[in-house]
């Protein structure tokens, strides 16, 4: 089960495993919507990844909230761990930082074990820490791609054969042409405010941003819920 969260916000949730990736956040109209939960609206958790720090993506508060309710990991970049510091126990914070790719290069992703999931970060290209995830568990691969401005920086042959991608369609980024390669099961939209959304239902949104849209759209409002098929 996919629940979108708002904004770049999805929970997974595959067998016992319930996974968050950039799940509290501010709201600002026209930017990113309200937060479909907050901490107290989730009983079970095991992993929480944050991309990165930005406000539209991390609350600190309801990340600390939900660590206590759940005993659950927060995995993520210095920037965000170093917040956390202090507001839980230190077993419960995972610093990812894979080296940032050269010029020229592609992505190196460092991969940890972590609450039973294989989770392998990507120094992607937004900000000043970004990361991008790739989870992999038992049954089911995923693939957040957070506000990723490059794809073309991820090694392609280490997201073949995905259960989901979660990617932003910014202009730019070359998600058309990524998604076409990897050919996913399923790609959800992200980062889409209420006025995008609407237009997407009318169906005025693509066709003013390329030239088709790859198989497997999956357009969830905040709080919808998306249950795959069985393979």
């Amino acid at each position: 089960m996919i629940r979108s969260l708002g904004n770049a916000g999805f929970q997974v949730t595959h067998g016992d495993m319930c996974i968050l990736v950039d799940p509290f956040f501010s709201g600002v109209p026209g930017v990113a919507g309200r937060p479909a939960a907050k901490a107290a609206d989730i009983p079970h958790v095991n992993l929480i990844l944050i991309t990165h720090d930005h406000w539209d993506h991390f609350s600190e508060r309801e990340i600390t909230a939900a660590v206590r309710a759940t005993g659950a990991v927060v995995a993520g970049p210095a920037s965000v761990i170093s917040r956390l510091k202090g507001c839980m126990p230190a077993a419960k914070l995972r610093e990812m930082e894979p080296p940032a790719p050269g010029r020229g290069e592609k992505c190196r992703g460092i991969t940890e074990g972590v609450c039973g999931a294989a989770v392998t970060g990507f120094r992607t290209h937004h900000g000043r820490a970004h990361n991008s995830y790739l989870v992999e568990m038992e049954g089911f691969r995923f693939f957040h791609d957070g506000d990723n401005e490059k794809t073309d920086i991820l090694d392609r042959r280490f997201l073949m054969n995905l259960d989901a991608i979660m990617i932003c369609p910014w202009q730019g980024s070359g998600w058309v042409a990524f998604l076409d390669v990897l050919a996913p099961r399923y790609w959800f939209l992200m980062h889409m405010t209420d006025e995008e959304l609407d237009a997407h239902d009318r169906g005025a949104f693509f066709p003013d941003l390329c030239d088709h849209i790859p198989a497997g759209l999956v357009a969830l409002r905040p709080g919808q819920l998306f249950r795959q098929e069985s393979q």
